[in-house]
């Protein structure tokens, strides 16, 4: 009889034992959760996806502007050298367009400095550029072939190391005062459309204040420059006691295999379209439309199973040059079978924002937005509604987990 009690005794122990086990393990889960779900609260993830030169990059300079350090004077610097890139950039569409319309140079000297600033400073072609990142990237996949998600995201950020050479100020100088070259920016009108792009103007217009010795980058000049996002670059924000990690990929055609690293955890995709791609070629396709490559993107991103419950954010971008463009190159360049009037901005817009809610799948929300990235008090206010419209989404995501 005591062989027995003693055998209930040790087995009622036991199962206390691993009763008390079993709740730990629950308790210890059920504080996970919990923490999981005030972190979900806590931090949101937005993933910025489009084809290249929509203004993903110049939207990220807006928040690093409205929520983050606002480009103080002492990092400001550091873009001086894609600003004079960009110069330089401009001033070879000019000599170009100067040999074409047989202009000459003021003098034989300058003609001199011409071959020298081709010689030491050439234009980088998108190819040249895509080349050499392929190469890095190969290279990055002999030594380490087998990568978590992380490291993928690691090394993709480690590979958007190129930057232009800082060209020589005395140089850019001596050739924009040239009278031949003053003479052929004159005529710039005349030049073949889209050579010589906004971007470029901007900064030749600015070019005296530009190109002195003791120059500092405003924050429209940050603005407005003009450089491919390669790999993966992610920014974090705080606002409202909210962690914002807002992660840039590369746009480029021949790139876009990796967004899909890269849509885990997102709590909402912002997607830009360039607006002026209406009647503009993809750069590195040159016989594809920018504006219907943007939509095969759009529609393939948004139809991913991984997206399926994330909400879009479309950003219908450059309506300043889509306003100028429509009003000599009509939507039918880009869409045949549109039927408005040619050259008005307000039926064509509200064609083109129809186009991309049809290629979204029907239980999708997506919220729609026109702008001008490089339009600092416009963007104020379109990122105030942003931001909202984002923690409202990310609170209803939080509470179904």
């Amino acid at each position: 009889m005591a062989v027995t009690i003693r055998k209930k005794t040790f087995t009622l122990s036991a199962m206390n034992k691993g009763g008390r086990a079993a709740l730990a393990r629950s308790k210890s889960i059920d504080h996970q959760i919990d923490e999981d779900r005030e972190r979900m609260q806590k931090e949101v993830q937005l993933l910025i996806l489009g084809s290249a030169g929509a203004g993903k990059s110049t939207f990220i300079k807006q928040l690093r502007l409205h929520y983050g350090d606002r480009f103080p004077e002492q990092t400001r610097s550091q873009f001086t050298q894609y600003v004079l890139y960009n110069v330089t950039c401009a001033l070879h569409i000019i000599m170009d367009q100067m040999e074409l319309m047989g202009i000459k140079y003021d003098n034989q000297q300058n003609q001199q400095k011409a071959a020298e600033l081709r010689e030491k400073h050439p234009r980088i072609s998108l190819d040249t550029i895509l080349r050499r990142y392929k190469e890095e990237e190969d290279r990055c996949q002999k030594i380490c072939p087998s990568m978590s998600r992380a490291d993928v995201r690691h090394r993709l950020t480690l590979l958007d190391v190129y930057v232009p050479h800082v060209a020589d100020v005395t140089l850019l100088q001596q050739l924009w005062t040239d009278c031949g070259v003053q003479c052929c920016y004159a005529r710039r009108l005349k030049f073949p459309r889209k050579t010589l792009t906004p971007t470029y103007e901007y900064f030749l217009e600015n070019v005296d204040r530009i190109l002195t010795t003791d120059y500092v980058p405003a924050i429209q000049d940050i603005l407005h420059i003009r450089w491919p996002t390669l790999g993966m670059q992610e920014h974090v924000f705080t606002m409202d006691h909210l962690l914002f990690k807002v992660i840039d990929v590369a746009g480029q055609k021949s790139l876009r295999k990796k967004w899909i690293h890269f849509f885990e955890g997102v709590t909402a995709v912002l997607f830009f379209v360039a607006l002026s791609g209406y009647d503009e070629a993809v750069e590195e396709e040159p016989s594809m439309n920018m504006m219907q490559d943007s939509l095969q993107a759009f529609h393939e991103v948004s139809h991913n199973h991984f997206l399926e419950k994330t909400d879009f954010i479309l950003f219908l971008n450059k309506k300043d040059i889509f306003v100028n463009h429509i009003q000599v190159t009509g939507l039918t360049k880009c869409f045949p079978h549109y039927k408005g009037p040619p050259h008005s901005a307000e039926d064509s817009l509200r064609f083109i924002k129809d186009q991309f809610i049809q290629h979204k799948p029907g239980h999708k929300q997506m919220y729609t937005h026109l702008t001008c990235a490089v339009d600092v008090p416009h963007m104020r206010d379109v990122l105030t509604s942003v931001m909202d419209k984002i923690v409202d989404i990310n609170v209803k995501r939080s509470q179904l987990h």
